[in-house]
């Protein structure tokens, strides 16, 4: 009977099909393209629970800014050494708290910026090998390293169920590059960068 109750709950799932998601992006007032000039990718936080290695977000930012016109990006082996030298770690759930010592070695290697966020789900449901649900959320922050003021932040969900006698909900791996590349968008171009932030 019980087996039964969780496959009928699973046929209910999938009978919905389709997508959902959240797309909110905003700048601060002093966000120009003259602000920003080398950014240091640091690794994303996660909420609890999440088997999943943020490494990979920084992965795959780094993949899809490595050619802004906006800024460079600094080596991720330098920013790697340089938060083990400091013994940087997440407070709670955010991004940390930057020490002057932090600072000063960032800017060492020219970082004016970091790049950073929080995973806040990574998951995907199925019943035997049929994927029924999968979801991914997402924030991150641009912070100007001298001042702490947020630049740029971004949320995204995406999550995709499958279809009962249809299609499988896409990997939730999928969903989050899918949100990295959606949010990267404006900071790759110039052109692109200005005409969204004229809005």
């Amino acid at each position: 009977m019980k087996r039964l109750f969780i496959v009928f709950a699973a046929l209910l799932l999938v009978a919905c099909g389709g997508k959902s998601k959240i797309d909110k992006v905003n700048y601060s007032k002093n966000f120009s393209a003259a602000v920003v000039n080398r950014v240091a990718i640091i690794d994303f936080s996660k909420t609890d629970g999440h088997n999943y290695d943020v490494s990979n977000i920084t992965s795959k930012f780094t993949a899809e800014l490595v050619g802004s016109e906006l800024f460079t990006l600094v080596d991720r082996n330098d920013v790697d050494k340089i938060m083990k030298e400091v013994g940087y770690q997440f407070k709670g759930a955010e991004i940390g708290t930057l020490t002057q010592e932090t600072v000063q070695k960032l800017k060492q290697v020219g970082a004016d910026t970091i790049l950073t966020g929080k995973l806040i789900s990574f998951k995907q449901n199925g019943v035997g090998d049929f994927k029924t649900y999968s979801e991914a959320h997402l924030t991150a922050k641009l912070i100007r390293i001298e001042t702490g003021e947020i630049l740029w932040s971004a949320e995204m969900l995406r999550s995709s169920r499958g279809k009962l006698g249809g299609s499988e909900a896409d990997y939730a791996e999928q969903l989050l590059s899918e949100i990295v590349t959606k949010m990267s968008v404006p900071l790759k171009t110039e052109s692109t960068f200005r005409r969204i932030i004229r809005r």
